[in-house]
């Protein structure tokens, strides 16, 4: 037998799946406790569609595997444990969880890495750091720091570069791999960056308000530039947990811009800027972008019209039979509205002049401030019908709810306003009318 067939004989025989190999994580609880677990879909990081759902017994072994063909990130949510977290997973790895009270806890491959991960990822809330961010943000804003010293400034306040140094040490110091360090290494610099792009990106708005951040426009344009040529968008990113930064990125240098060329802006709504992106990209960002609007309901964009364009365009995606079988098409009675939701068409430019209207004169009001985009807001309206329950014991309550969505948003605004049943008084607030809720509410000028 020819000596280079044979050579190729034996690679098939050890080594039968060379694109795709499998991967296992066994979990472990203390008490009885569901696990459910989300695969990527399309490529795309995902914690919209389970890929699983496992039983477990108090002390009982439970597995689930799958497939992978480079590495992945598999998220993990424990309902009863109020706990989650996110698996980094090679071919042939094993990983052993035990969820406990107390935490998690990581065993098998790369088990000193995954620990880590959670440990300063899902653990640790990023709260405290987030508001290091924006104090730094707002010293530039009132011209006590430099614009030069605000990007130093943050990161010495996050601790990056001793995360990072802590990462590259992994694979001296325990079983971690150096492929696992640097896809680990990768994600946190991008959920760092992704969040520092939050900042810049108000720092570049805040220039048509402030003339000295105007005047260092192209300086700001420097950072973010400097920022995104580290992980410039690659399919490959998609897969990673800090997706903001994809997010991020592709909302910084698209969002402005016009639907492309032969797309129908009708379809795509806000997300039109996806269609930026690698064509490789773009079933995982659309598609997660339907799976929220399914989810909240918002109407930013024609599903039907998506559903079409997913047959055409990306018809063997993943995400396309999905949406084939959660879309259904729209109809006149989708757009039907609660019969007692009033929105006032009065311009309104300060929250005294909410006497002057009509329906309100003579009554106390309870203002709901809100914004279709602010989900924290949302997920609050699932406790509505206890609210109105209490206001409407006094009698003399009108609920008026102010949303500080923008003209692009109103789509969604209306839409949530049906979608929830919101009965009560709406208006989208002018931009004085936000400005004066600051100044009153908040006790701030800007």
């Amino acid at each position: 037998m020819n000596f280079r067939y044979f050579y190729i004989l034996l690679l098939l025989t050890f080594f039968p799946s060379v694109s795709a190999q499998k991967a296992v994580i066994t979990f472990i609880a203390d008490k009885d406790c569901e696990i459910i677990t989300y695969a990527p879909i399309d490529g795309e990081y995902n914690t919209k569609i389970p890929s699983s759902r496992l039983a477990t017994t108090k002390n009982q072994l439970v597995t689930y595997t799958t497939e992978i063909s480079s590495y992945t990130f598999v998220y993990c949510q424990f309902p009863q444990y109020q706990k989650s977290c996110d698996i980094i997973l090679f071919p042939n790895d094993s990983v052993q969880i035990s969820i406990s009270e107390s935490g998690i806890k990581f065993q098998g491959n790369n088990h000193a890495g995954q620990q880590y991960f959670y440990d300063n990822a899902r653990k640790k809330p990023f709260l405290e750091k987030s508001l290091k961010m924006q104090q730094i943000a707002i010293e530039y804003i009132e011209q006590k720091r430099s614009i030069h010293s605000i990007i130093p400034a943050i990161i010495d306040s996050l601790h990056l570069a001793a995360h990072i140094e802590d990462i590259e040490k992994l694979p001296l110091t325990s079983n971690t791999t150096p492929e696992f360090a640097k896809v680990l290494k990768a994600e946190r610099e991008m959920f760092y960056y992704g969040n520092i792009m939050d900042l810049i990106g108000y720092l570049r708005q805040s220039s048509k308000k402030y003339e000295h951040i105007a005047k260092d426009s192209l300086e700001i344009e420097e950072i973010a530039n400097g920022i995104f040529q580290k992980y410039p968008l690659k399919y490959e990113y998609l897969k990673y947990s800090s997706l903001i930064y994809i997010l991020k990125y592709i909302s910084y240098y698209y969002n402005d811009k016009e639907c492309p060329e032969g797309y129908d802006p009708e379809t795509f709504g806000p997300y039109k800027a996806y269609l930026y992106a690698p064509e490789d990209m773009q079933p995982g960002l659309l598609g997660g972008a339907c799976m929220v609007q399914l989810k909240y309901n918002s109407g930013e964009m024609n599903l039907s019209k998506l559903k079409k364009f997913f047959n055409e365009k990306f018809p063997k995606s993943e995400y396309a039979a999905i949406i084939n079988q959660r879309v259904q098409e729209e109809t006149d009675s989708s757009n039907e509205t609660t019969d007692n939701s009033y929105f006032i068409k009065e311009r309104i430019d300060s929250l005294s002049q909410l006497r002057d209207i009509k329906e309100l004169k003579g009554k106390y009001l309870f203002i709901d401030l809100w914004a279709s985009w602010c989900m924290p807001c949302r997920a609050e309206f699932s406790h509505k019908s206890k609210l109105e329950e209490l206001l409407n014991a006094y009698g003399n309550i009108a609920t008026v709810y102010i949303s500080i969505d923008d003209e692009k948003q109103e789509k969604a605004w209306l839409n949530c306003v049906k979608y929830y049943k919101l009965e009560g008084y709406h208006l989208r607030a002018t931009f004085a009318l936000q400005e004066d809720i600051k100044k009153n509410i908040y006790g701030k000028e800007q």
